[in-house]
């Protein structure tokens, strides 16, 4: 077999640190998780580096020697219930946990083992084998090059055109429905739980056990800002096709707008929705109908199942009325119309029924937009990103009247977020909300605002609700200088690089001037001073102190103490 790299599970033709992902073969993975290289099922599954953990398990990348190809591992790790030691694979569960870790093992076998059933569904991350093993059980699932869903918006400028969109969801939808038929809940869509393929289409991946999908349960619980439905944060609140429903749109809300709603216990207090007028304007009324509908905070005004919300969401009574309105129209044309009509080409008939279209699809919607059923869900603000015309004529260091129209943006520019809200707090002018995405500044501190939306100190038009004022957080300078960690103690170099944001690795090397503890230094090509990018993994070597000199033989002169000495 290949020599495979830990980290991604290609070869490394005998390299020490991988030529495709840098990631070291020193690098050893400590307790509670499984050692570098473990075997798994009689040798069938290899053990890589750890890819993400959670209350109820972790994750590993992995290679199946059966098939000959990359998978991931999971495997059940309920936070609190177990141990295990250093030198042991095998899963001990604490002291008067049994009942409680055997229950939540059977749920995690069941889900795993009903998700594995499906067949023919290319929209989910396929359960490929549930399996047990020391003491615990694994499942595992396909692993592929994929980009997150969050990614993907982010890279097509920060939202999608729903003619974009629609061919994209309308495949996972039909997913979603295989699910529903299955009585199969995951409980935690979100765009970081759907991956975007090579090839273009959406999976859904995250799947977990519903304990960790609520708060009040036995383990703590792994919630989706924005995206969690209101009843996952009530321990007493019930689950069903309608959460996955409230999920899926929030998601769907975040495509088309780049933001996603406020968190959900704040939208008990207030349901609406911010939607910019240009997204708005551009969004089939439909489309805004059905997101509001799904988006309801009271779950039985929520539509109730995928295939509802994929009928709302294609065909829809609004395009039905417009047909109807244009054979309508050439029904009742006079009969002089009709006869001349007929002596017309069948070119000049496609102009005039592409006219009709056009005043009836506008007519229609702005009637729609008229009498909009759900008035008032959706929050649109006209002109809070947008320059107005006729400011007042002020200075630009002041500020307007509360009863004039315009406002003047305030600079939350080098405000921490807490600092911002304490500020914003008793205003009635605006709102500020953060943005998703952090962003990268070499001027404004990690953890300070970089950038608002509008900008600092622009005049705009107060709206009807106020102004809305986006901040999105530095993340610091993309490229950081690695820090003196030689002779330092393992602890505080791990520190100080993980506070330059980099991820940290470690190998254990001799050395006769670094005592047993402290850094010898960076591994690989990399130095002290040099600039790497943020998140980077960064390995240091770590020394065990002097090698230890191998026992040389020696000559002893037994000594009889009961004897003088000559």
């Amino acid at each position: 077999m290949a020599d495979l790299c830990y980290g991604c599970m290609k070869d490394t033709h005998g390299e020490k640190v991988c030529p495709h992902c840098g990631f070291s073969q020193d690098t050893e993975q400590y307790s509670p998780f499984l050692p570098l290289g473990a075997s798994l099922e009689n040798d069938r599954y290899t053990v890589g580096k750890v890819l993400d953990k959670r209350s109820d398990s972790v994750r590993y990348i992995g290679y199946d020697k059966k098939t000959e190809k990359v998978v991931a591992l999971r495997e059940f790790l309920p936070e609190g219930l177990f141990s295990r030691s250093e030198n042991s694979m095998v899963i001990t569960v604490n002291k008067n946990c049994g009942k409680k870790f055997n229950a939540l093992k059977q749920r995690f076998t069941r889900y795993y083992q009903t998700i594995m059933g499906i067949e023919d569904n290319d929209n989910i991350v396929k359960i490929e084998n549930v399996f047990q093993d020391n003491n615990t059980v694994y499942a595992v699932e396909e692993h592929e090059e994929t980009i997150s869903f969050e990614e993907y918006v982010q890279r097509s400028g920060g939202h999608l055109e729903w003619e974009t969109l629609r061919p994209l969801v309308r495949p996972l939808l039909d997913g979603m429905i295989q699910l529903e038929e299955k009585e199969i809940r995951h409980l935690g869509i979100c765009p970081d739980n759907i991956v975007v393929t090579a090839d273009g289409k959406l999976k859904l991946s995250g799947f977990a056990i519903p304990t960790i999908r609520q708060t009040g349960r036995s383990l703590p619980p792994q919630l989706f800002t924005g995206c969690s439905a209101p009843e996952q944060y009530d321990d007493d609140g019930e689950l069903d096709t309608a959460t996955d429903i409230y999920a899926f749109c929030a998601t769907l809300f975040f495509a088309v707008t780049g933001q996603l709603p406020v968190d959900a216990v704040k939208r008990k207090e207030d349901g609406r929705l911010l939607m910019s007028t240009g997204i708005a304007k551009k969004l089939p009324p439909f489309v805004i109908k059905t997101l509001a509908k799904g988006l309801q905070t009271d779950k039985n005004e929520r539509i109730h199942s995928f295939k509802d919300l994929s009928e709302q969401l294609s065909a829809t009574p609004t395009v039905k009325a417009m047909q109807n309105e244009i054979s309508k129209t050439v029904e009742v044309a006079p009969e002089e119309e009709k006869s001349e009509a007929k002596k017309m080409s069948n070119f000049k008939m496609g102009v005039i029924a592409m006219l009709i279209a056009l005043v009836v699809f506008g007519g229609l919607g702005y009637l729609w937009y008229s009498t909009y059923p759900l008035d008032g869900m959706f929050d649109v603000n006209e002109h809070s990103t947008e320059n107005t015309t006729n400011p007042e004529n002020l200075p630009e260091d002041s500020t307007y009247s509360s009863d004039s129209e315009y406002f003047r943006v305030p600079d939350f520019t080098g405000k921490t977020w807490d600092e911002a809200k304490a500020i914003s707090l008793n205003s009635e002018e605006y709102s500020i909300y953060k943005a998703i995405e952090e962003d990268f500044s070499d001027t404004v501190p990690q953890g300070q605002i970089c950038k608002q939306t509008p900008e600092a100190k622009k005049t705009v038009s107060r709206g009807n609700d106020g102004v809305s004022i986006t901040c999105t957080i530095s993340k610091g300078a993309q490229y950081r200088e690695l820090p003196k960690v030689t002779n330092v103690n393992k602890d505080v170099a791990t520190e100080s690089l993980v506070n330059q944001s980099f991820v940290v690795n470690s190998t254990l090397g001799y050395s006769d001037t670094v005592p047993a503890g402290n850094v010898i230094g960076y591994s690989g090509n990399i130095k002290e001073g040099d600039k790497q990018e943020y998140g980077s993994v960064v390995t240091i070597n770590i020394s065990l102190g002097k090698k230890p000199e191998k026992a040389t033989e020696q000559s002893f002169t037994y000594i009889d103490e009961t004897r003088p000495v000559a």
